[in-house]
């Protein structure tokens, strides 16, 4: 069973400039510390990204997985696990909201893996991606 996890921030800066973060995933290693390669595989037909290959070091093992993006729901940016060897699900979003001074940006994540690892330890793991990622984001955009 998946991990849900999500949280939020604000970010002094207007909800396209925070897209264009989010959306440069070539840039990630740069301001994600877990991160170490991303390579877009495909780009839908406005250039954004469809399919994109991660390297992450998880800590205890290095993780290499697809994402396939969905532009069509609610949130601004959506993502679901294509394929990856240890992941069974890897689920996320960000909504950007216009808020006074810059953007409210929403984090969501629902992640599994595929080793027998108690639910408690998945949580905590889910929140760490979540954190960095929000911290990280911040930086890179108001930096």
């Amino acid at each position: 069973m998946g991990q849900k996890v999500s949280d939020s921030v604000h970010i002094d800066a207007s909800h396209d400039e925070v897209l264009a973060v989010i959306l440069d995933l070539e840039a990630y290693p740069e301001w994600s510390d877990d991160v170490k390669s991303v390579e877009v595989l495909e780009t839908d037909d406005q250039g954004r990204p469809h399919l994109a290959r991660f390297d992450v070091d998880a800590r205890v093992a290095q993780v290499d997985y697809v994402l396939l993006y969905d532009y069509d729901a609610d949130p601004d940016v959506a993502w679901g696990l294509h394929s990856g060897e240890m992941l069974t699900q890897l689920d996320g979003a960000y909504v950007l909201a216009e808020e006074s001074g810059g953007t409210r940006v929403t984090y969501s994540l629902d992640v599994d893996i595929a080793m027998p690892v108690p639910g408690f330890l998945k949580k905590r793991a889910a929140k760490t991606i979540l954190d960095t990622g929000l911290r990280g984001l911040k930086a890179q955009v108001e930096g």
